[in-house]
């Protein structure tokens, strides 16, 4: 089933929903408001994680720009 965030953002790639938050609980990533706060993840083919961001509970954050997290892929 393709997910709505799919649907809308029609990306070359593929998006896999987590309704449930259980993928969002492993990498422990946080949430406000019931909300969940973004995050970043680069990992290698052996599944180890190479590089991770989580938003800090704020209005207001920077996520990593594209550029550094390319960079972070290509270093793998």
């Amino acid at each position: 089933m393709t997910s709505y965030v799919a649907e809308v953002l029609r990306a070359p790639y593929p998006i896999v929903s987590d309704a449930n938050w259980e993928v969002f609980s492993r990498y422990g990533m946080g949430s406000g408001l019931g909300v969940p706060l973004p995050g970043c993840f680069v990992i290698d083919a052996e599944g180890i994680i190479r590089y991770a961001w989580a938003a800090p509970f704020s209005v207001v954050f920077t996520p990593p720009p594209a550029e550094f997290l390319l960079k972070q892929i290509d270093g793998l």
